[in-house]
């Protein structure tokens, strides 16, 4: 069976990806799909593709590895295209991007049921010059009487550690970039149960910079279609944020 799965997911990139023959697409997609996105069916699938496609013309995947176990296929592959329309937002840029990803697939009866993709948003802005492909020096930015903090407290339960921490690295990866940033602390704890509280210290310039860097966020959510709100309380996550003036080591 995993034979066969890693056959089928390598025929779905060369035949629709690829050769971009989507009247096959349903020889590959269940009529039973959905992903966590809240896309279903043949055609949820394929507005996917649509999206980027109509984007990026030119728009290609390269699969890197390929993991088969039971009915899942976990694939890394590389995507590498050229913005010449519109894509979330962003206007064209004519630029060419080139990025890794993994996407995760479940099969039954021989299709794809279910699937789920994390990729290098962060290196795919960088290269469409959305953000600064360098992180800035951080060390020259001084902390001066308006400089304002963030402190954010996370419990989290045990069985949700893992799903927090990586929502965590992206964001931060995104925060870091962001203008006014003068830089950070984390501190976490563990209790007997293996639950565990993080908190976060995030300095700023001033608070218009704070505020921008929210906006600029909230943006970025809305675009991967993250709500916070949901995503904590389907963790069971308790969150307790505050705004603080640094006054000094």
């Amino acid at each position: 069976m995993e034979s066969r799965n890693k056959e089928i997911i390598q025929n779905l990139y060369a035949t629709v990806f690829n050769n971009k023959e989507f009247d096959k697409l349903s020889e590959f997609i269940s009529a039973e799909y959905s992903n966590t996105l809240n896309k279903r069916g043949v055609r949820g699938f394929q507005e996917l593709i649509f999206e980027l496609l109509k984007a990026f013309p030119n728009a290609r995947w390269e699969i890197i590895d390929m993991i088969a176990e039971n009915n899942k296929v976990i694939v890394k592959h590389k995507f590498s295209g050229t913005q010449r329309n519109v894509f979330q937002n962003i206007l064209p840029t004519n630029k060419t991007v080139s990025v890794d990803g993994i996407t995760t697939y479940e099969l039954y009866n021989s299709k794809i049921i279910n699937s789920g993709v994390q990729t290098d948003r962060l290196s795919f802005f960088q290269q469409l010059g959305v953000l600064p492909p360098v992180i800035p020096d951080t060390n020259r930015v001084s902390k001066t009487k308006d400089a304002i903090s963030l402190i954010d407290k996370f419990t989290i339960p045990k069985d949700s550690i893992e799903e927090f921490l990586k929502q965590m690295e992206y964001n931060k990866n995104i925060i870091k970039l962001l203008s006014g940033y003068i830089g950070g602390q984390l501190f976490k704890k563990y209790d007997i149960e293996g639950g565990l509280t993080i908190i976060t210290v995030a300095f700023w310039e001033n608070k218009d910079k704070l505020d921008e860097a929210k906006t600029f966020m909230q943006n970025e959510f809305k675009k991967i279609r993250f709500n916070p709100i949901e995503f904590y309380e389907r963790l069971n996550i308790k969150m307790e944020r505050g705004q603080y003036h640094f006054i000094g080591e």
